[in-house]
């Protein structure tokens, strides 16, 4: 069965060694039917120059159309990852994407790599840093959070008009005094008292400058100025453009090219062919499952959480209903033969026994007594297993008819 399969995956996608002859005729196929994509392929540095082979090291691939719908988003947020390539090609995957209108990933650009090092990352970013036109002075955000798809009303994406719904709703408690000029004093509940210059269209908590999005003290002021009449236009205008709609379409307006089949692929012209990367086995035991997300611990925890309160209102119920055992913890023993505490029948030793013996002669001649009587009783009501109690007990056949005897006697007289 292995031998089969692995004849049917050679014949139907070949050796994986030889699909690296064919990164650099796909490298002009992308190249042609997509403008502007970026592909940069390093490889091992080889000290004899004679050599037809070279052996990968890494590559980098940005399309273009990718490259043009980030720029147009207007947003320098960029978020980076890694992980492990699993199969016969070994190595590491790096990614960068950054966030579209919505707050949704949007992919920029990946690099094959070897493993994840200092060296590989380095090299990743300075060739993100020159498809994006990277300086010494740009103002570039890492993030690392994504948001669903919603549906889309009104004139700004599902997410900021989701944010600012919010925003709305808490500045219904601020009230916003003018000082005459284009401030504003804004004061709410906790000591929450903030200025907003509409000029500059900013604000002291400074939330409204990050995020583009009106903060609750804005919008406060913008009520205001609402009610005062004064031609401040609807409240979305106040928000950043790259919320719009538009932005978010103009993103997605860059379409991918398809590509044609391998058997019309470009032929390079380069004279060395490419080789699989050694593969470099990381220490420590491979992981095997997939590293979660924060959105997927924090809803096991809240899982979790709730069936340990279901259990303790569960085990709450039943409680009330039956009734606790006692602990026999710290409680004492009797023992049965001596009927001293401290220990069981069991482990009795006779202890109590010189006790017993030194007792009054009447308490031990009516005992005496009262087992006579019980041992008479049961002699003379028993027919049917009197025979088989008295094989038992051999020893004590003797004494019963002696007292069976004075009864008589007694009776007698």
């Amino acid at each position: 069965m292995f031998r089969a399969k692995a004849r049917a995956t050679k014949n139907g996608v070949g050796y994986y060694s030889k699909q690296y002859d064919l990164l650099r005729d796909y490298t002009l196929e992308l190249q042609s039917t997509n403008p502007n994509t970026t592909v940069k392929i390093d490889v091992v540095s080889e000290p004899n120059p004679n050599l037809a082979t070279r052996q990968l090291k890494r590559i980098y691939i940005c399309l273009g159309p990718l490259k043009l719908g980030f720029k147009a988003g207007m947003r320098d947020l960029l978020g980076l990852d890694g992980a492990f390539m699993k199969g016969h090609c070994h190595g590491q995957i790096l990614t960068a994407v950054s966030l579209d209108s919505n707050n949704g990933i949007y992919p920029l650009a990946y690099a094959i790599v070897e493993s994840e090092n200092t060296a590989s990352w380095k090299w990743f970013l300075e060739c993100l840093g020159d498809d994006l036109e990277m300086g010494s002075n740009s103002n570039f955000t890492f993030i690392s959070d994504r948001q669903k798809q919603r549906k889309c009303q009104g004139p700004l994406t599902p997410t900021a008009t989701k944010l600012l719904k919010k925003n709305e709703q808490q500045a219904a408690e601020y009230i916003a005094r003018w000082n005459g000029g284009g401030k504003y004093q804004v004061a709410g509940p906790w000591n929450d008292q903030h200025v907003v210059d509409i000029n500059q269209m900013t604000c002291t908590c400074r939330k409204w400058e990050l995020t583009g999005i009106p903060c609750r003290h804005a919008i406060a002021t913008w009520s205001e100025m609402t009610d005062n009449r004064e031609m401040v236009g609807e409240l979305y205008t106040w928000v950043h453009k790259v919320y719009l709609l538009d932005t978010w379409k103009v993103v997605y307006d860059f379409k991918f090219e398809p590509i044609k089949g391998r058997a019309m692929w470009p032929k390079s012209d380069c004279p060395t062919r490419i080789i699989p990367p050694l593969y470099h086995k990381m220490p420590g035991r491979p992981k095997k499952k997939r590293r979660q997300s924060m959105e997927e611990r924090m809803s096991q925890k809240e899982k979790s959480s709730q069936i340990e309160s279901v259990i303790a209102s569960q085990s709450q119920t039943q409680g009330s209903k039956e009734v606790e055992k006692l602990s026999r913890k710290f409680g004492s023993v009797t023992c049965g033969k001596c009927k001293q505490k401290g220990h069981n029948k069991r482990t009795c030793k006779g202890q109590g026994a010189g006790q017993q013996e030194g007792g009054g002669a009447n308490e031990g001649h009516g005992q005496e007594q009262f087992e006579w009587s019980r041992y008479v009783k049961l002699f003379c009501n028993s027919k049917a297993h009197v025979v088989a109690y008295f094989l038992l007990h051999l020893d004590i056949v003797m004494t019963i008819a002696f007292g069976y005897v004075q009864c008589l006697h007694n009776n007698n007289n």
